[in-house]
């Protein structure tokens, strides 16, 4: 594999440190992410086994530094057709002494910072893409911590840069990483926010407070959602085998039935005993507002286009639908009803 395969105006084949995901020891590789053009996907292939120590590959000259072993510099390079000392050296950071990594630690970080501002850049310049939903609600809890997903639509270009130009397998290692920072007791609130499992619920509190709700309906939701990420074609690019879990999938659903959600003080736990139990209570339901997925596809434009179109071209789309779906028209009621209810929430969005 070589620079050759990629044609121009195509983003640069990225290496990337893969984990395993439920085998111990961990087992771990480097693979490339590259684009396809045949397939309008990125894919991925191993390129190297590092087996369950990582850290053989590395030497210390001194107590000062550290050094990439030489065969693996070589067979990279010759993989991929160009210099790749540098980005080898970031990836196996984490896997230096850390008493050789205190003394670098300055010098070697902002190298760091920098490798990464311009991956940045590169993401944003190639139109791949877009980034699932599924993708930005993850990020969205991971860099806010919040389980109420109302502003996922509203997500900086330059944050969800990091979701597009990736294959699916570099973005599953990407998301294991980052969600190795995420406590215990937050692994559960993560994949409610994840799974948009808010949209089941019509309680004023689903958003903001899940652990109110009751259980056996947020596992039925999560099982639903889960099955239908799981044969959802376009989120897995190129995955062809859908007999069986993915490793990935498999972890969540783990995570999901081992954890639970943040504790709660006596007095919450009485007082959601009350509002499930006590049968002339009702908790006031919340104002039924549109998901951003169904926003997207009502007006049948991708969410991108519609986070950047400011309130006339909204209005356009809105007028355009407006005379195929009124029913005066001949259109069908509900769905009118529905398109009206998304132009609000897009309004309410450039405000």
């Amino acid at each position: 594999m070589n620079n050759s395969l990629k044609k121009h105006g195509e983003p640069e084949p990225t290496i990337y440190l893969s984990r395993s995901v439920l085998t111990r020891p961990v087992h771990y590789s480097l693979r490339i992410s590259i684009w396809n053009g045949e397939t309008k996907c990125f894919q991925t292939s191993e390129l190297l086994d590092l087996g369950t120590s990582p850290e053989d590959f590395l030497h210390y000259p001194n107590d000062t530094c550290f050094q990439l072993d030489i065969d693996l510099v070589y067979r990279i390079e010759k993989l991929c057709g160009r210099d790749m000392e540098s980005e080898l050296e970031h990836l196996l950071w984490p896997f230096v002494d850390p008493t050789v990594q205190r003394k670098m630690e300055h010098f070697f970080t902002r190298g760091s910072q920098q490798v990464r501002h311009q991956a940045s850049r590169k993401l944003l310049s190639f139109n791949g893409r877009p980034a699932h939903s599924f993708d930005k609600r993850r990020l969205h809890f991971l860099r806010f911590g919040s389980t109420d997903q109302g502003q996922v639509f509203h997500m900086p270009p330059r944050l969800e840069a990091k979701l597009l130009n990736r294959s699916r397998d570099e973005l599953e290692q990407y998301f294991l990483e980052e969600e190795a920072l995420l406590r215990e007791y937050e692994l559960k609130s993560y994949l409610y926010a994840a799974l948009n499992l808010q949209k089941h619920f019509t309680e004023a509190f689903a958003r903001s407070i899940p652990q109110a709700l009751s259980p056996e309906k947020i596992d039925e939701a999560f099982l639903k959602e889960f099955c239908l990420i799981n044969d959802d074609r376009q989120f897995w690019q190129e995955r062809t085998d859908f007999s069986h879990l993915p490793d990935y999938l498999i972890r969540y659903l783990i995570l999901f039935f081992d954890s639970s959600f943040p504790r709660t003080s006596i007095g919450f736990e009485q007082a959601r005993e009350f509002m499930n139990g006590h049968r002339s209570f009702k908790w006031p339901e919340r104002k039924d507002r549109v998901s951003t997925d169904e926003v997207a596809a009502i007006f049948e434009e991708s969410e991108e286009t519609l986070r950047n179109a400011d309130k006339k071209e909204i209005t356009r789309l809105y007028r355009q639908k407006a005379k195929l779906l009124h029913p005066d028209k001949g259109g069908d009621h509900e769905k009118f009803v529905r398109l009206t209810k998304a132009y609000e929430e897009l309004l309410r969005s450039k405000k």
